[in-house]
């Protein structure tokens, strides 16, 4: 065996080896294509600035080509000599953008039958085609790094670059800068992954194409705009499909910016929105037909003020909730707790359900006012509208991703009660001391342990009671209504209710209260029923118990609730061994299952002394999280903004009515048979926990 081992391994040898060698010669060929890259983007530039000042005999044009080989030979000095990589390549992107801005500034249509032209624009579009091939090659064969950012450094240096460029070789200078705003806005739109944002680049260089450059005085080269933006373009745009990161992991470079800065963001995107206010205005003294435009423009301009108060209100109160997400994920790093179920415990999710349908509306308002107001010749206007567009879109999509991604909210009421006090004939048992402090010490161990599982998921804790001489009916009979009709901060009901409970039972599952009190699970439900009222709100019951048969049964009959029950099949006590199974083991072991990552836990393993049970209402699986209803909308609106807006709520349920969910009758019934016959063994709530059976 030794001998054979010892074969196969050494056999193995070649070909890990040759694997090995084809990988690094790949990375090598990579490397290559990306030097081929950069050299013939340097011919082209070049070979740019030799027509440009071979045509114009431009000043400029030598000063620029003096500058390039000192920085150039600055970057080598750099690069080489003291290994500042970082430095050397920004300096390089940021002199690549200005080159190429001058190119296309200076090396203009009219030259085109020139062959140092036609040379150039042969070498601009050869750099762009090897930069795509570069960029795909480089994705998909796993050699690209995906880490949460707006613009890449070289993406920054080469729009700076560029707007350098605007300074020196145009006189629309501040339409050029906004356009390249813009430009940097569609970029990040894609590289975010946001809903609208092919749509946003069509319309991006539609406008551009068809009308800004055209109503430029400056002619330009759309060779050199071409290479520019294409390059800039072709990274995003193959990460759509490559990026493998997550919503939250995408947008982290965002949500994880200070208070201040996301505070400071907000200011900015009012600014640029009252600009835009400002440039569509002029619409009515450039318009000959004013009798048309003037009250249009009044017309949706009013709709568009008061629904933008709106959107920046929201913006505001957004900026806060992921202040407030971060400050509670700094100060709870111990327990391990993710981005995602601090959101979900704060009730981003209902929040984001809700402003997504305002953020559309507002969207809507800008689409319709940039059209009504619209002007081919005003450069401002369209640069404007251009940049507003894709942050009111990247606004959307950053709350529609969230809504559908975070978990509801869910509170829990925890009863800990004494175990083996009470016989199945409702008598008492008198225990021994030490029987009792054991007794005692196994409760505090279950309620730390309960404590620590709902402050690892961010639940809502209402109460945790612990007696060790039982509870009174009336106190457990007041908490637990009050528990039942709790709502959030919002206003809404929590999605989820938790009602835990360890202590003694009697046969049916019943449990067992001091002073012979019952609690059995008609009254429970009953209690439900008053103050749940068709709300949507779904009830899971964890009992460490010794019965639960009753609860059982009936939960499974259940068919007009969303009801679940977590429990557990306790065992006998080996005589053999002398290890006894006690209730509130099996609180631990599902603690446990649910908080620590790594736990050894297998629920299916042969020979159990505590198993894992759970059962679920009939129409468990058509439960969903709760989505706000027309009226939580005028609700949420009329508590949160101005009364002169209040008028447009029938606007926003206009919007909502849109994006309908439409349920698949056939869907719902065979996920009805698949738990009814096929019931998983685990089952994801939704909030971070799982309910589990052996």
């Amino acid at each position: 065996m030794h001998s054979l081992r010892y074969v196969t391994s050494h056999l193995l040898v070649i070909p890990v080896e040759g694997i090995n060698k084809m990988k690094s010669k790949l990375k090598c060929n990579i490397h290559l294509l990306g030097v081929i890259d950069i050299a013939v983007l340097l011919l082209a530039v070049c070979a740019g600035l030799y027509s440009s000042w071979y045509h114009t005999n431009s000043i400029i044009i030598i000063v620029i080509i003096i500058f390039g080989l000192l920085i150039f030979s600055l970057c080598s000095i750099f690069y080489y000599y003291f290994n500042l990589k970082d430095i050397s390549e920004s300096f390089s992107h940021l002199w690549f953008g200005c080159l190429l801005g001058m190119i296309a500034f200076f090396n203009h249509s009219s030259f085109d039958e020139d062959r140092p032209t036609m040379v150039t624009n042969i070498l601009l579009i050869s750099s762009l085609g090897i930069k795509i091939i570069w960029s795909f090659v480089q994705r998909a064969s796993g050699n690209a790094l995906y880490k949460s950012r707006l613009l890449t450094q070289a993406e920054k240096f080469e729009f700076l670059g560029f707007g350098i460029a605007c300074v020196l070789g145009t006189d629309y200078m501040t339409s050029m800068w906004l356009l390249v705003i813009a430009n940097m806005l569609m970029l990040i739109m894609l590289r975010l992954k946001v809903s609208f944002s092919l749509p946003c680049i069509i319309i991006f260089y539609t406008i551009s194409v068809l009308f800004f450059f055209k109503a430029m005085a400056d002619k330009l080269s759309h060779w050199a705009l071409l290479c520019f933006t294409g390059r800039l373009l072709c990274d995003p745009f193959f990460d759509l499909y490559y990026n493998g990161l997550s919503m939250l992991e995408r947008w982290h470079c965002f949500i994880s910016l200070p208070r201040y800065m996301h505070r400071f963001i907000i200011i900015c995107i009012t600014v640029i929105e009252i600009y835009f206010f400002q440039t569509a205005g002029y619409v009515m003294i450039s318009n000959d037909e004013w009798y048309l435009s003037v009250p249009l423009f009044f017309l949706f301009g009013v709709v568009w003020i008061c629904l933008h108060v709106i959107f920046v209100l929201t913006s505001w109160t957004f900026a806060n909730k992921l202040s407030e997400c971060n400050s509670i994920l700094k100060t709870n790093q111990e327990t391990n707790a993710n981005l995602s179920t601090v959101m979900a415990s704060k009730g981003l999710r209902y929040f984001a359900l809700i402003s997504k349908y305002m953020i559309l509306s507002v969207l809507l308002s800008t689409v319709l006012l940039g059209a009504t107001s619209w002007q081919a010749t005003n450069t401002h206007f369209m640069a404007s509208i251009l940049i507003v567009l894709p942050m009111e879109v990247m606004f959307h999509g950053i709350l529609q991703e969230l809504g559908g991604l975070l978990g509801g909210t869910c509170c829990c009421y925890a009863v800990i009660g004494p175990s083996g006090l009470c016989r199945s004939d409702r008598t008492p048992v008198l225990l021994p001391t030490n029987a009792i402090e054991e007794q005692s010490r196994r409760s505090v161990n279950i309620l730390n342990s309960i404590q620590r599982f709902l402050v690892h998921h961010m639940i809502d804790i209402f109460s945790c009671d612990f007696s060790s001489g039982g509870i009174a009916m009336e106190s457990l009979e007041t908490k637990m209504r009050s528990f039942l009709s709790r709502r959030t901060s919002d206003g809404p009901r929590f999605d989820t209710y938790l009602v835990y409970y360890s202590g003694d039972v009697y046969q049916s599952g019943d449990w067992a209260l001091a002073d012979n009190g019952v609690l059995k699970f008609e009254t429970l439900l009953t209690w439900w029923h008053e103050v749940d009222a068709d709300s949507g709100a779904r009830l899971i019951i964890i009992l460490d118990t010794k019965h639960h048969s009753g609860w059982l049964k009936q939960i499974k009959r259940n068919s007009t609730d969303f009801i679940a029950i977590q429990t557990c099949s306790i065992g006998q006590s080996d005589p053999e061994t002398g290890i006894a199974v006690n209730t509130g083991d099996f609180t631990m072991e599902w603690v446990a299952f649910n908080v620590t990552r790594d736990a050894d836990i297998t629920w299916a393993e042969q020979g159990r002394k505590t198993k894992a049970v759970y059962g679920v209402s009939k129409n468990w699986v058509d439960f969903t999280f709760h989505k706000p209803t027309e009226d939580d909308i005028e609700v949420y609106w009329t508590q949160n903004f101005p009364r002169i807006t209040h008028s447009l709520i029938k606007v926003l349920q206009v919007v909502s009515s849109i994006e309908c969910d439409s349920c698949c009758w056939c869907l719902d019934c065979c996920r009805k048979i698949k738990m009814k016959w096929l019931p998983p063994k685990i089952i994801n709530t939704g909030h971070g926990f799982k309910l589990v059976r052996s």
